[in-house]
């Protein structure tokens, strides 16, 4: 696998770029399992370059996205599911502030994973659809939540449903793994409506959390090829002609099983600290994560 070099940054094609971290892995020995949701390996970073004008921080060589699309279609992500009752507190809290903004009833969740906060989504009175590359994900979807998601990318769904759009896309935890998050934003406007929303959940580089962690920090791991700071997402968004209504710190629910086993990985396997541990939910304030709303603005005639 050729990896390819930048010389501007991909956000904003400044020249004024400069090394940030250099990488701790052979991204030769790259497989389907390293791009996992629950991927616990933390500290695995690319070599990343960043942005002097717009703050972006981005893998510098990176991986072609084509790559990444294959890497994303074969993975099996098991123990993602296993979380649910943690992962819908933490929708459950995005889709009440989303409903105070008064959106349509039209919604798109592009990276839907197993589909829970789909699930929940309809519940709450949306007619939803969902885009997902992995082919052990959407038919987690289909079992556990009857949910059918439309397999691949943005750009396949796009070509298979010309003209179709929606008043809410939804990209959690998503923009951290893409190539190219500048030409995404771009096909990205074609399927939402004006005055639509747009949610975003993703890492902050330059939260405290970040800052004192450094490479330990659990966001650096091999999924995540880019990183936005405040500055560099609201340049991002600007630029497509959105703006932003509310701007929050994400806030995690997990259960103390799971967050013990992203320490201890050995103990996953141990039955009887499962029953117990799980049964234990935390609510974690990091406040390394935003969480934004913003609306596409109209486009003058």
């Amino acid at each position: 696998m050729e990896l390819k070099q930048r010389k501007t940054c991909p956000l904003c094609q400044s020249t004024n770029i400069k090394l940030f971290k250099k990488g701790t892995f052979d991204p030769e020995t790259l497989q389907s399992d390293d791009f996992k949701i629950t991927d616990s390996h933390y500290g695995s970073l690319w070599t990343f370059f960043s942005c002097c004008n717009c703050r972006f921080v981005f893998s510098n060589p990176f991986i072609p996205g084509e790559h990444i699309t294959e890497f994303y279609a074969q993975l099996e992500d098991r123990e993602y599911s296993e979380e649910a009752e943690g992962r819908a507190k933490n929708f459950k809290t995005l889709l009440k502030r989303l409903k105070r903004l008064k959106p349509g009833n039209t919604l798109l969740d592009i990276g839907a994973a197993s589909g829970i906060f789909l699930d929940l989504a309809q519940k709450e009175g949306y007619h939803i659809e969902g885009i997902e590359p992995s082919e052990y994900l959407v038919k987690e979807a289909e079992i556990r939540c009857g949910i059918h998601l439309f397999k691949g990318t943005m750009e396949n769904y796009s070509q298979s449903k010309p003209g179709k759009t929606f008043s809410v896309i939804t990209l959690l935890d998503i923009i951290e793994h893409l190539v190219e998050p500048d030409d995404f934003m771009t096909k990205l406007d074609r399927l939402i409506e004006e005055n639509g929303f747009l949610v975003i959940v993703t890492p902050d580089i330059s939260s405290l959390a970040a800052r004192v962690t450094g490479n330990r920090w659990w966001h650096f791991r091999i999924a995540h090829i880019n990183f936005f700071n405040r500055e560099s997402l609201g340049y991002l968004l600007q630029k497509h002609d959105y703006e932003i209504i509310l701007r929050k710190r994400y806030v995690w629910n997990f259960s103390l099983f799971y967050l013990v086993t992203r320490i201890f990985p050995s103990l996953k396997h141990k039955k009887s600290l499962q029953k117990v541990l799980k049964r234990l939910h935390l609510k974690l304030p990091l406040f390394d994560s935003w969480e934004i709303y913003a609306r596409k603005r109209k486009q003058e005639d």
